[in-house]
This record gives structure tokens, C-alpha cells and sequence, in this order.
């Protein structure tokens, strides 16, 4: 049911039933049953108003309330499946029966197992597994993995911030104060999750799987952040471990959860250079590509390298400290944004930054862990940074509540695909600006009460989000 929907989200809203025939391999009757399965899906859910599934002989159509975000629905999909319910079970009481399942869900025990046997194909790239109801591997890997799910797949971070609203506010100021940062509400909430997370696997787990290796990771300014965390947890009278806060540090220096442009940032980096640090070099052997290629040339002594070698790190520590990543993208949606490269660039030097990562950096000779859509996203974030932009222009906000890297990829595919065609200036969302139009992916009156026009997306590079920005475009153009 959400790959027809997401089919017609990401073809202009409209398909022939021959075309969703052809495409899902199914057949006529299948397909009518899953539309009327669709159209009853909404009603029950009640907001049939808010998406419209049209059926007009052949022909069928989407249509979107314009401050609806379309992934509400996959959510709500993605909610009465077992397999996520099997992954809730774990987070929450840390094992699964079949009995339990049986009896709530009125499934066979050979659907339990088919189930479990699914799940593990997806979780092996955190090298994580279910075996006899338990969730096996390092601790670590299980609550990135467990962070990944949470925050990945719910865009709508409502529900977290009114559970979290008055905890681990101690622990957000003593960072603050220890390591001269400050943080914004996204990045507050990303450090909630992680502690969320933390204390619910010290109550499920008292035999936690820890690494023979877990001091092997190169970790500059480490006691900065130990201090930060044991401080904390001796306010609170929680048991603190060095490896609570190895953990925390990996977690920290590698899911965006502070600027690249923060003092801090740029104190991490001049450690890295200075001990020369494994992350160090996995920057030196991107840089020195970059530069041969003629790409920074005349970025070279400049505070804009500096960023982008932040950029760099941030990115490699995700790949050097954790195994496996969540992309909250569909397959159209992905092929759309990583082909979605600035002039000079064209998809080569993407794909050759990720060969050379794999030749230089792939330590334990899986091919996976530097060529996949991960890496080929983020890389290309790294290029689109160095390239030059920007006229005056019509003013276009762009929020996005996972994280900063994905509204970039928003504004990139937008001036990409109307950059040429319109007098368009889009930029990430600053609370204290004012934009002509204002593109979000979730609607909440605090961002948008100050904007004049508002279009909530659910995805990056579709056609019928671009088609209904370009009809506002035109709109603001022709009443100056």
C-alpha cells in the first residue's frame, strides 16, 4: 500500500492502473484490492480529507491537503505492522515471545519466526540480531541502531519533546558549559534520544555485550566529555562506566549534534590534525583527492576548508565509530537526491570518493560499508558545499526537523530542479527570518504564524511536491 501511494507522490500524483500493473508485477484484481484497501485505510484513520485516492476508469489520482505531510501515512502504516511492533517490544521490555504475539496479534508461530527471520536479514548490517527473543550484539551497535529507528522514521518529534520536555536538561547544560557550545532544539532532542535510549537498556539489559576493543577507537577531547557525562551521572546517582561514555562520545562526535561551525568543531578537528588520528586520515585521503581535481583550489587556505573538513569528520565518524544507518528516504526519493549535483559536479566524483573510501578505509573488507546510498548522500552534501551559488532572489526558508544535512538536500534538489527557471534564493531555515515561502516537513504553528506561504513536503526530489512550490513561485512572481 505505501509503494502505490509513494508511486503516485513521486509521478506528478497520477498513474494508469497498466502502469501499477506493470510496476509492483501484480495483477488487475490485486491492484483493485489494494486501492480499495487504500481509499478504506484513509477513511478509517479520517483523513480521507487530507489525502484523496481517486479511481476515474484507468486513471488514478493523488491529491494532498497542501499542510499535510504524505509520510503521516506511511507512519500510520508502518505502525500496525508486527515487525515494527516486534522492534517496540524489544526497545521496551528488551525480549519477545511468541505466545505474546499469538495472542495479541492473532498470528501463527510460523509467522512469529518469518517475522523474526526478516527482521534479522535487516538488522545484520548493525551486526545485531534476534535470537531466542533476545536482541544479540555489542551494546553499542544496539542503541545506535535503536537511536536510528526512533529518529530516523518519525518525523514528527512532538510526542518525544512532550516526553522529554524536563529530562536530561542537566546533562544538556553541563555539555554546554564544559565544551562551549550551544545547541539547538534539534540537537537537544537528538542527545534526549540518546539518553532515553541509554537508561531504558540499563533497566532492560544487566549483561550488556561490550567489545574486547572498545578502547581501540581514536577519541580526541574524550575527557571533555567524560568528565561532562560522569558529572551528570553522580548528580542523578546513576552508575557511570568508561564505557557509558565511550559510547556517549561516539554517539556525540558523529550524529550532528553540534555545528560544524561551533568552536568546539573546530577544536575536535585541530585535535584530530594534531594526534593524527585515524579520522584524520580518512580526511587527509578525501582532501587530497579533492585537491587534485582542482575542487578547492581556491578553498584552500580558507575558513571554508575548515568547514568543510568538519563536514568531513562528522561524516567519517559516523562510518569509523558505527555499522549500519536508517535513511528516512523511499528508493524514488533517494535516486532523485543522489543524482542532484551542483555545476561543476556530475555523479563521478561522488562515486569516485566512495571507490577510494572503500580502497583506503574499509578495514574489514566488507564493500558495503563505504558504497551505499549513506555515503553516496553525504559525500555529495560535502561537494554541493563547495560549490559556488547565490543571486538575490525570491526568498525560500527550508525546515527540516531530522537534521540540517537533509534540509540541505531539499534546498539542493530545489535549486537544482527550479534554480534555472526562477529568481529563487533558498536557504535553511532561521527562526528570526522572513521568507516569502516557507517549505516544511512537518506543519507547526511556531514556524509558520511569520510566513506569508507555506508548503509542507513529505520527501525531497518528487515531482509533485516541485510542481506545487513551482505553481507558488509563480504566484509571489506575478503579483511583484
Amino acid at each position: 500500500m505505501n509503494d502505490i501511494l509513494l508511486f503516485l507522490y513521486n509521478n506528478q500524483g497520477i498513474a494508469t492502473k497498466n502502469e501499477l500493473v506493470s510496476e509492483f508485477q501484480i495483477s488487475l484484481p490485486t491492484l483493485n484490492e489494494y486501492l480499495s484497501f487504500l481509499q478504506s485505510f484513509l477513511e478509517e484513520n479520517k483523513i480521507d480529507d487530507q489525502v484523496e485516492i481517486t479511481l476515474q476508469g484507468e486513471n488514478i489520482s493523488l491529491k494532498k491537503q497542501a499542510t499535510f505531510p504524505l509520510k503521516k501515512v506511511v507512519v500510520l502504516f508502518l505502525e500496525k505492522s508486527i515487525k515494527f511492533q516486534m522492534i517496540n517490544r524489544l526497545f521496551n521490555k528488551g525480549e519477545l515471545t511468541c505466545d505474546y504475539f499469538q495472542l495479541n496479534y492473532a498470528i501463527s508461530s510460523a509467522t512469529y519466526y518469518r517475522k523474526i527471520t526478516e527482521l534479522n536479514e535487516l538488522l545484520k548490517e548493525f551486526r545485531l540480531q534476534i535470537k531466542r527473543g533476545k536482541l544479540i550484539g555489542e551494546e553499542k551497535q544496539i542503541r545506535y541502531f535503536f537511536f536510528n529507528f526512533f529518529w530516523f522514521l518519525f518525523e514528527d518529534k512532538s510526542s518525544l519533546e512532550k516526553e522529554t520536555a524536563n529530562q536530561y536538561l542537566g546533562f544538556v547544560d553541563i555539555l554546554k558549559e564544559a565544551l562551549n557550545l550551544t545547541f539547538d532544539p534539534t540537537e537537544v532532542l537528538q542527545i534526549k534520544l540518546w539518553m532515553k535510549i541509554s537508561f531504558r537498556r540499563l533497566t532492560t539489559e544487566y549483561n550488556p555485550v561490550i567489545s574486547p576493543n572498545y578502547d581501540y577507537p581514536d577519541r580526541p577531547l574524550f575527557e571533555e566529555i567524560n568528565l561532562s557525562l560522569h558529572t551528570y551521572m553522580k548528580k542523578i546517582d546513576r552508575p557511570y562506566t568508561i564505557y557509558e561514555a565511550y559510547m556517549f562520545y561516539d554517539f556525540f562526535c558523529s550524529m550532528n549534534n553540534f555545528s560544524p561551525n561551533s568552536s568546539f568543531a573546530f577544536r575536535l578537528a585541530e585535535k584530530q590534525r594534531r594526534e593524527s588520528s585515524y579520522l584524520n586520515y580518512m580526511n587527509k585521503v578525501i582532501l587530497k583527492y579533492l585537491k587534485q581535481q582542482g575542487y578547492l583550489s581556491s578553498y584552500a587556505s580558507s575558513a571554508r576548508l575548515l568547514y568543510i573538513e568538519n563536514l568531513l569528520f562528522q561524516l567519517h565518524s559516523q562510518l569509523y565509530y558505527f555499522d549500519g544507518f536508517i535513511l528516512p528516504f523511499d528508493s524514488w526519493t533517494i535516486k532523485s537526491i543522489v543524482n542532484a549535483h551542483r555545476h561543476p559536479f556530475s555523479g563521478n566524483e561522488v562515486f569516485e570518493l566512495m571507490d577510494i573510501a572503500t580502497k583506503k578505509f574499509d578495514q574489514d573488507g566488507e564493500k558495503g560499508s563505504y558504497k551505499n546510498k549513506f555515503t553516496e548522500i553525504h559525500y555529495t552534501i560535502i561537494l554541493n558545499h563547495i560549490a559556488e551559488l547565490n543571486e538575490e532572489k525570491i526568498a525560500i526558508g527550508v525546515y527540516h526537523s531530522l537534521n540540517p544535512s537533509i534540509g540541505e538536500l531539499v534546498i539542493q534538489h530545489l535549486t537544482n530542479v527550479l534554480g534555472h527557471k526562477y529568481p529563487i534564493k533558498a536557504e535553511a531555515f532561521k527562526e528570526e527570518s522572513h521568507y516569502d515561502i516557507l517549505l516544511s516537513n512537518i506543519y507547526t504553528e511556531v514556524i509558520a504564524e511569520k510566513q506569508e506561504l507555506v508548503y509542507i513536503f513529505s520527501d525531497i526530489g518528487n515531482s509533485y511536491d516541485m510542481t506545487e512550490i513551482e505553481h507558488l513561485i509563480l504566484q509571489l512572481i506575478d503579483t511583484r
